[in-house]
């Protein structure tokens, strides 16, 4: 397990916490994903991604009660921000893909955002995050999460993969977002493996130039 720093650890404890407090006993578990997991985390630029689960559905109070008591600056975030998704079991498996109860961004360098119905932002989002979570995320408290995310079908992933690089075409007038994302895209339908962005590049660049060898070696 890669350790994020003192401060990180001591501020993902204490939202664990917070968690179980409010929770209790309808906590399945909370989970590290993103670059925190994959092992590309950098304190200055990257989110804390984290995922939970419940064994039932909050009500709408209960949710927002939830997002003002993790948001910053209540529970101070030491990095620029927290992407916590807060899912119902039972709405793992929903055929358009993961369906939350909770999406809340928060940060002292992020905008906030809280939404409570899954049609508030694109679900393909969502599907990726649990894709790439189940094979590399890291628990918080609760099982493995592979014990409790189902394994997404194949083609939901590759369509939310589109999706994601058809947002960044739209959305990323520097093309540098999109080009790490396509590469990461690359990797997993090629190797069927999951990356971080900067290691998705360094993979893609060794990619391309062992094809300019091959090529530069043929008769």
């Amino acid at each position: 397990m890669v350790l994020l720093g003192e401060d990180v650890e001591t501020y993902l404890a204490a939202l664990v916490a917070q968690l179980r407090d409010a929770l209790g006993d309808r906590l399945v578990g909370a989970w590290l994903f993103g670059s925190g997991a994959l092992g590309d985390f950098d304190v200055a630029t990257s989110d804390l991604d984290v995922q939970v689960v419940t064994t039932v559905r909050l009500t709408r109070a209960e949710r927002e009660a939830l997002a003002v008591r993790l948001s910053h600056p209540a529970l101070a975030c030491p990095v620029r921000g927290l992407e916590l998704v807060l899912y119902a079991q039972e709405d793992l498996a929903d055929p358009l893909g993961p369906a939350f109860q909770l999406n809340l961004n928060t940060g002292p360098r992020m905008s906030q955002h809280v939404a409570y119905d899954p049609s508030e932002d694109p679900r393909f989002w969502f599907v990726l995050d649990v894709a790439i979570g189940r094979d590399a995320g890291r628990a918080l408290a609760g099982p493995p999460p592979a014990e409790v995310f189902p394994e997404l079908p194949a083609p939901l992933v590759l369509d939310s993969l589109r999706l994601a690089l058809d947002w960044f075409a739209a959305n990323d007038a520097r093309g540098g977002q999109a080009a790490l994302a396509a590469a990461r895209t690359w990797a997993w339908a090629e190797e069927g493996r999951w990356l971080a962005k900067r290691p998705a590049a360094a993979w893609l660049t060794s990619r391309v130039a062992r094809e300019l060898r091959e090529k530069s070696q043929a008769p």
